[in-house]
C-alpha cells in the first residue's frame, strides 16, 4: 500500500512538473504575434505563412484550424487534417463569441496536452521500462527537452507534435511487452499503425519495428510474417481516407491555388514572370531528386553528408546555431542550408553528446528495446543522411529520432561504475546547459 502510494504520488509530480513546463512554452508561444494572429479579417494563409517563420516548420495546423484549407501533403500526413476538423468547428464556434480567430489559443491547449504526455511517456520509458531512479529518469526527460528542435514542437504547431507522442507511445507499448517477455497484441498494433501513420506515413515503418522486437523468437516466422499482413487493414483505411479528400477537397484546393496564381500573372507581367521563374525552379528541383515520389520528396543529392551530419542532424537539431536563428533555409536568402556554429565549444557540446550516446549504445548492446529504438533510427537516418530526404532541414526531424540518445544513456547510467557517475554529471550540466541556450535564443526569437 506505501510503495502504491508513493508511486502515484510520484507520477503526480512529475506530472505536474511537466505541466508546468509546458504550459510555460506554450504561454510564450500565444504571446508571438497575437493581434496579427487573432484579426479574424486577414486570410489564414497570408497572415500565418508569411509572418510564422520558425526554422523550417510549418504553420499548417493554424491554417487548417482557421480556415480548414487541406494544406497538408495527404501522401504523408493522410488523417491530419480529419484529426483538426473537431477544433476547426471550436474555434468557429468562439469566434461567434468572443469575434477573434481563437486558432493560437486552441492549439495551444491541445499541444500543451501533447507535450505533457510525451513527458510522461519519456519519463516511465527511462523508470519503468530502463529501471532508473527517479532522479534519473527525471534528468534524461529534461535532458531530451532540452534539444532544440524537440523543445520548439512542444509548442509549435507541427505535425511533430502529434507524431511524438504517438512513437514514446509505441516505445513505451513494446518496451513493456518485451520486459514482460509477451508479444504486442494485434489490437495495440495496428491502433498504433493506424494512427501513427495517419500522422505520417513514415511511422507505419517504426511501428512495425516495434511489433517485430516484440515477436522476434516468441513465434515462428511464418507466423509473424502473416502478423505483419493485418497491417493491410489500416493501411487500407488509411488510403481510403487519402482517396476521399483527395476527391473531396484536396483536388478543388490545388485548382483554386493554380487559379489564384494564374489570375495574379494575367494581372502583371512582373507576376507573370515571378510565376514562370517558380514554375522553371520547381522542374530543377525535381532533377536533383535522388528520389522523386509523393511521399519521399525532397531528395536533394548536391548536399554533403557529413557537413549535414556536423552541423544540422547532430547541431542544429539539438543545439541552436547563434546566427540565421530560427530562419527557414527553404525561403530565398532567409538561411544557408549548412551553417556553422560561431565558437569551438559548441562543438564539444555536440561531440559529448555524441560520445554518450555512443558509450550509451555499448553499454545496452545487450537490451532488446535499445536495440528496437536504435532500429527507428537507422531508418531515419536512412532516409535523411542515406537519400538526404528534407536535407535542406533536416534538423526539424529530430523529435522522429533523438529519443534514442536518452534511451541508450539511460542504459549507461544504469551501470553502477565510475563511468557511469561521471556521464550522470556530465548530462546534468549539458541540461542545464542546452535549457539555457536554446531556450534563451527561443524566447529573444518569439518576444523580442
Amino acid at each position: 500500500m506505501s510503495f502504491s502510494f508513493r508511486r502515484h504520488q510520484e507520477t503526480i509530480l512529475i506530472t505536474l512538473l511537466g505541466v508546468v513546463i509546458m504550459t510555460l512554452l506554450n504561454l510564450m508561444m500565444v504571446s508571438w504575434k497575437p493581434e496579427l494572429f487573432t484579426n479574424p479579417k486577414y486570410g489564414a494563409w497570408s497572415v500565418f505563412w508569411n509572418h510564422g517563420e520558425l526554422s523550417g516548420f510549418d504553420t499548417y495546423t493554424y491554417i487548417v484550424v482557421t480556415s480548414f484549407h487541406p494544406v497538408y501533403v495527404l501522401s504523408r500526413h493522410p488523417i491530419l487534417a480529419m484529426m483538426l476538423w473537431p477544433f476547426y468547428e471550436l474555434n468557429i464556434f468562439l469566434k461567434d463569441i468572443f469575434h477573434i480567430n481563437c486558432a493560437i489559443y486552441i492549439v495551444a491547449v491541445l499541444w500543451t496536452v501533447l507535450a505533457t504526455c510525451s513527458w510522461i511517456l519519456m519519463y516511465r520509458i527511462q523508470r519503468r521500462i530502463i529501471g532508473l531512479s527517479w532522479r534519473s529518469s527525471l534528468l534524461l526527460t529534461l535532458f531530451f527537452f532540452s534539444f532544440s528542435h524537440v523543445m520548439i514542437i512542444l509548442f509549435f504547431p507541427d505535425h511533430m507534435g502529434f507524431s511524438l507522442p504517438l512513437l514514446l507511445l509505441t516505445i513505451y507499448v513494446a518496451g513493456t511487452a518485451i520486459k514482460q517477455n509477451r508479444r504486442l497484441p494485434a489490437w495495440q498494433s495496428l491502433s498504433l499503425a493506424f494512427f501513427a501513420t495517419g500522422v505520417t506515413t513514415t511511422n507505419l515503418v517504426k511501428v512495425g519495428i516495434a511489433d517485430v522486437f516484440t515477436q522476434w523468437g516468441k513465434v515462428p516466422f511464418r507466423k509473424m510474417v502473416l502478423h505483419l499482413m493485418l497491417y493491410l487493414i489500416p493501411i487500407a483505411l488509411l488510403f481510403a481516407a487519402y482517396s476521399y479528400q483527395m476527391d473531396t477537397s484536396q483536388k478543388k484546393e490545388e485548382q483554386r491555388v493554380t487559379k489564384i496564381a494564374k489570375t495574379k500573372a494575367s494581372k502583371s507581367k512582373e507576376a507573370a514572370d515571378r510565376y514562370l521563374l517558380e514554375e522553371k525552379k520547381k522542374l530543377e528541383r525535381r532533377k536533383q531528386q535522388i528520389i522523386d515520389n509523393p511521399i519521399v520528396t525532397d531528395t536533394e543529392y548536391r548536399i554533403d553528408r557529413l557537413p549535414s551530419l556536423i552541423e544540422n542532424v547532430f547541431g542544429e537539431g539539438l543545439l541552436l546555431h547563434d546566427t540565421y536563428t530560427l530562419k527557414d533555409a527553404n525561403r530565398a536568402n532567409h538561411r544557408p542550408v549548412l551553417v556553422r556554429y560561431t565558437h569551438w565549444w559548441y562543438y564539444v557540446v555536440e561531440g559529448l553528446i555524441v560520445a554518450l550516446f555512443l558509450l550509451g549504445i555499448w553499454s545496452g548492446r545487450r537490451q532488446r528495446v535499445l536495440w528496437m529504438v536504435f532500429s527507428m533510427f537507422v531508418f531515419d537516418m536512412l532516409l535523411h543522411v542515406g537519400l538526404n530526404f528534407a536535407s535542406a532541414d533536416v534538423y526539424i526531424m529530430t523529435a522522429h529520432w533523438a529519443f534514442v540518445i536518452p534511451i541508450a544513456i539511460g542504459y549507461l547510467m544504469k551501470k553502477q561504475t565510475l563511468v557511469s557517475q561521471v556521464s550522470a554529471i556530465t548530462v546534468f550540466s549539458l541540461t542545464i546547459f542546452l535549457w539555457w541556450h536554446n531556450l534563451s535564443l527561443i524566447a529573444h526569437y518569439i518576444l523580442r
